[in-house]
């Protein structure tokens, strides 16, 4: 099981200075890891938004993710503020999905990540399967930052929908002991604010199961769920 902390934005609109800033800014240490396109499929229930279940493109079983917690204290970062969410995740190789009853999307996703065993965040040069570069492993106590493209696929013929384009997510996931995955987000929250990151105006926090019960488009649905 892995206990993490989370704050997540979504938004449906160009924010290309944002994704200018993530992907290619000289504030930051590396270029970021990942930008291989990948599918994941996700079990849609339109009537509860603190479980998300999944299958993850190139990974092996079905990986659950439950809401442990929505903390009443908040990240005050800047653009990056917002209250903190604990999550558990977990995966089975045992367990399948009806894949009738789940929605697929087509993701691009970048990622930088930070190890936080230290008195000071220290960003971690990124290969692009979003693995260390430089190093072994991981550190027993880190934060990631994500910006990812979000598109929808048709349920029928798995192409893209055309008005799916344009969903994008930016979200912080610490990873550590419980006791300290907070103050590793807001650290290396506080850290990317201080690189002088552009506004994305027209988000909202949300998690993967509250914005999919909202926003996945009817063709991405089964007959039998389309409302």
């Amino acid at each position: 099981m892995q206990v993490t902390a989370e704050i997540r934005w979504f938004w449906n609109s160009t924010h290309d200075e944002l994704e200018k800033w993530f992907r290619h800014s000289e504030a930051h240490d590396y270029p970021p890891g990942g930008g291989i396109a990948r599918i994941d499929s996700y079990l849609w229930d339109s009537h509860q938004v603190e479980l998300g279940i999944k299958l993850r493109g190139g990974k092996k079983g079905v990986e659950i993710k439950g809401l442990v917690w929505r903390n009443q204290s908040t990240c005050d970062a800047g653009p990056f503020s917002g209250p903190i969410e604990l999550w558990s995740k977990w995966t089975s190789e045992t367990l399948t999905l009806d894949m009738s009853k789940t929605v697929t999307t087509e993701k691009r996703r970048w990622m930088r990540k930070f190890d936080t065993t230290g008195d000071t965040p220290v960003e971690i040069k990124l290969d692009e399967k979003e693995t260390p570069a430089d190093r072994d492993s991981l550190p027993s106590r880190g934060c990631g930052i994500e910006l990812t493209e979000i598109r929808f696929l048709n349920h029928e013929t798995k192409e893209v929908i055309p008005e799916s384009k344009g969903w994008w997510t930016l979200s912080f996931e610490s990873f550590g002991k419980l006791d300290s995955i907070e103050t590793s987000l807001c650290q290396v929250a506080e850290l990317m604010a201080s690189r002088k990151p552009p506004t994305f105006d027209n988000s909202h926090r949300a998690s993967y199961p509250s914005f999919l019960s909202k926003h996945a488009p009817q063709a991405a649905l089964s007959d039998s769920h389309r409302i």
